[in-house]
């Protein structure tokens, strides 16, 4: 590979980073927080450029506020949801086709405890 091909390839590489980076700090700006239900609210989306992953920060309140109900069967439910929303989703392609890690974090609005983490590879979308 010759030096101008590796620099190209190093500038398309921080400018994608950069976009994915700025995209989601004007959706957190502009879209959050959003309330998805009566009991969770997305906070905000980050996108970390050092390990390529876009992470979702949900608030949950009412009676999923509860750090006893996410059983390994209702993980394994919201991880096949998730993963059933990604795979649909035109939105998020250029995400999806740049090999996106996509994190799922859930925290309580009462104490502030993460009492979930879902996190979905390229390897399974």
């Amino acid at each position: 590979m010759t030096a101008a091909a590796l620099v190209l390839s190093a500038c398309s590489s921080t400018s994608r980073e950069e976009r994915f980076q700025r995209e989601c700090e004007e959706f957190t700006l502009n879209y959050c927080p959003q309330r998805k239900d009566s009991c969770q609210t997305l906070d905000s989306i980050t996108y970390r450029a050092e390990d390529n992953s876009v992470h979702n920060w949900y608030v949950l309140n009412g009676v999923l506020d509860n750090d006893t109900l996410f059983s390994e069967q209702l993980k394994d439910m919201l991880h096949d949801e998730l993963l059933g929303n990604l795979k649909k989703s035109l939105q998020l392609k250029k995400y999806k086709d740049a090999g996106v890690t996509f994190v799922y974090h859930y925290r309580s609005a009462t104490s502030g405890k993460e009492l979930h983490k879902a996190v979905i590879g390229a390897e399974s979308y």
